[in-house]
C-alpha cells in the first residue's frame, strides 16, 4: 500500500511536470511541450510513446498491472499526460488526434474511479465531467459507455445511468445480450425506497416504465 508521504511526493513530481508542460503550451512552444509528454510517458510505461499510440487502452493498462493489480497511481499520471496532450493538440487544431487522447484519458480516469481509489476522488469527478463535455459530439465505444454506466451507478446518479442505458442500446450490436442485465438493474432499483430514488434523480414511475418496456421487448421478441 502507498504511504501518504510517497503519494505526496509522486503528486508533487507530477505537478511539476504538468506545470512545465502547461507553461510551454501557454507560450506556443508545442514541440517542446510534446517532448516532455513523450519522455514522461516513456518513463512511466517503459515503452516508446509512438508504440503506445498504436496500443489499445487495455494493453496500456496491462503494462501497469502487477500481480493482477492495476497500479492506480501511475495510471492516474498517465491519464493526466494524455489529457494534457489532448489540450496541446487542440491548440494546434489537430482535433481528431486530440479526441483520441481525451478518450484514452477518460477511460483511464473511469478505471481509477471504479476501483474506488479515494485519494483521487476529489478531482476525478471534475475530470470525468470535463472530458465528457469535451467529447459530447463523439460516439463513445460500448466499453466506455459500460464504464460510465458503472461509474454513475457507483455514485448513485441513477438519472445519468438512464442516459447511459440509452446510449448502450444505440451502440450495442445485439440488444438481446444486454437486456437481461438491464432488467436486473431496474428490478434492483425498485427495491430502493423513494428517498433513495429521488436522491439519484429518478422516480419510481420512471423505473417501472423502463422495466416494463424491456420486459415487453423480450416477451415480444421485438429486438
Amino acid at each position: 500500500m502507498l504511504t501518504e508521504d510517497y503519494f505526496m511526493r509522486m503528486i508533487n513530481q507530477m505537478l511539476a511536470v504538468l506545470t512545465k508542460i502547461i507553461g510551454l503550451k501557454d507560450v506556443g512552444q508545442y514541440q517542446e511541450a510534446q517532448q516532455i509528454v513523450n519522455q514522461s510517458l516513456e518513463q512511466l510505461l517503459g515503452m516508446p510513446s509512438g508504440l503506445l499510440k498504436q496500443m489499445d487502452d487495455s494493453s496500456v493498462m496491462n503494462i501497469l498491472t502487477t500481480q493482477g493489480e492495476l497500479v492506480s497511481d501511475r495510471l492516474y499520471m498517465v491519464a493526466n499526460l494524455y489529457e494534457l496532450e489532448g489540450s496541446l493538440l487542440t491548440d494546434q487544431n489537430r482535433i481528431p488526434e486530440a479526441n483520441l487522447d481525451y478518450l484514452r484519458a477518460l477511460t483511464f480516469y473511469l478505471e481509477i474511479a471504479l476501483k474506488g481509489e479515494n485519494q483521487y476522488s476529489r478531482k476525478l469527478n471534475d475530470k470525468i465531467e470535463h472530458l465528457q463535455l469535451t467529447l459530447s459530439d463523439q460516439d463513445l465505444s460500448v466499453e466506455t459507455n459500460y464504464r460510465l454506466f458503472d461509474y454513475y451507478e457507483q455514485l448513485g446518479k441513477y438519472n445519468l445511468v438512464d442516459n447511459q442505458i440509452s446510449k448502450l442500446l444505440l451502440t450495442h450490436d445485439d440488444q438481446s445480450e444486454i437486456l437481461p442485465g438491464l432488467i436486473i438493474y431496474y428490478e434492483e432499483l425498485l427495491e430502493k425506497n423513494d428517498q433513495e430514488l429521488s436522491a439519484g434523480g429518478i422516480s419510481r414511475v420512471r423505473v417501472q416504465t423502463q422495466l416494463d418496456v424491456f420486459n415487453n421487448l423480450i416477451a415480444n421478441g421485438d429486438l
